[in-house]
């Protein structure tokens, strides 16, 4: 009787000394997870199947957010931008790249900034292979086809017009259609010409031999598209963060820069395995004609760098052609919005 109750006495300690190693265990790994993410999490709204979305993706695939202290959660880009501002405003997002579109929010009050160019232009003015159009200027009176108002390519239209002596408000007429049905809706006759994005656009370029009047991707530095307003080796798409978080925790929002900063620098050095990523991964729909081949094309004609520096420039431009638009308040002090709209942490003190 004796002996028995000596082995349960042992085995009650060995299942304690278990219990309290697997509990030390725990804790140790939990304080290893705190370390492995120093600046802890952040949500992008990225989601939405584009392919110049790629920093986003490349930075969560490869490490580089993780690399950098950042737990990251990669969901679905609102289809609504008051519901993308809200949730900037309120926290609930914070990092995502996106085009200039955004300056108007940004004077309005959107809690958002942009923090360098992140990639080369993606955004075409198409017309049909059969179309009388052969410049902007021929634009005038017709009917052009876009994905939404207050659209980047309705702006990079517009900018076009303005810079042929066409009123964007009064001399064409808006039309919006969903982004896959832009180009039925020219071949059917239904508009006059198409404002739309890559991977569209370059599938109706390539498949049913739509023809280019403007292309907003000058990386080459080519005078024609440089005389319709589309800058030389000027950025389209932009790093955004969360103003809150800026003004909240900095050296986090430094951590977000440079995440995007390395994807961007992987990205234009491998194309080709991005373009699989994006494909294999889900992010973006792979059909016939959008595959790996095709992908990696267009990522390399954007040409991937986050810059600072040129992206404050860029901006900056983008505000005094959006504001001779008409898409900005009239009374608009450039440097002024521009504070608004950028941030360099390359400049802090």
């Amino acid at each position: 009787m004796k002996y028995r109750k000596l082995i349960l006495f042992i085995v009650g300690v060995l299942a304690l000394t278990f219990t309290l190693a697997g509990c030390s265990s725990k804790s140790a790994n939990a304080g290893a997870g705190s370390k492995e993410y120093k600046y802890g999490s952040i949500t992008i709204p990225a989601k939405d199947g584009s392919v110049c979305n790629a920093p986003n993706y490349i930075a969560y695939e490869k490490g580089f957010f993780k690399k950098n202290g950042l737990k990251a959660d990669i969901v679905a880009n609102p289809r609504d931008i008051s519901d993308l501002e809200a949730g900037f405003a309120s926290g609930k997002y914070d990092a995502q790249n996106g085009d200039f579109q955004y300056l108007p929010a940004i004077q309005n009050g959107a809690q958002i900034k942009a923090v360098g160019g992140i990639h080369q232009g993606c955004i075409k003015l198409l017309v049909t292979k059969d179309s009388a159009i052969k410049s902007v200027k021929d634009l005038k009176g017709k009917t052009i086809g876009i994905p939404a108002q207050g659209s980047t390519p309705q702006y990079v239209t517009s900018i076009a017009l303005q810079h042929a002596g066409l009123d964007p408000k009064k001399d064409v007429t808006w039309k919006v259609f969903s982004t896959d049905l832009l180009a039925k809706a020219a071949e059917k006759g239904q508009v006059d010409a198409i404002g739309t994005v890559d991977p569209y656009a370059y599938q109706a370029q390539q498949e049913d031999g739509f023809k280019a009047i403007i292309d907003n991707n000058n990386y080459s530095g080519d005078q024609k598209m440089a005389d319709m307003g589309m800058k030389k080796d000027g950025s389209c798409c932009y790093l955004y963060i969360s103003n809150k978080l800026i003004q909240s925790n900095e050296p986090k929002a430094k951590a977000i820069v440079k995440s995007y900063q390395e994807a961007a620098d992987w990205i234009n050095k491998h194309p080709e395995e991005t373009a699989h990523i994006e494909l294999s991964k889900g992010y973006v729909s792979k059909t016939k004609f959008i595959n790996e081949k095709n992908v990696t094309q267009i990522l390399k004609d954007e040409h991937f760098e986050l810059n600072l520096k040129k992206g404050k420039e860029d901006l900056n431009y983008y505000i005094s052609q959006l504001k001779q638009a008409g898409y900005l308040k009239k009374d608009t002090k450039n440097s002024e919005l521009l504070k608004q709209a950028y941030w360099d942490p390359s400049e802090e003190k």
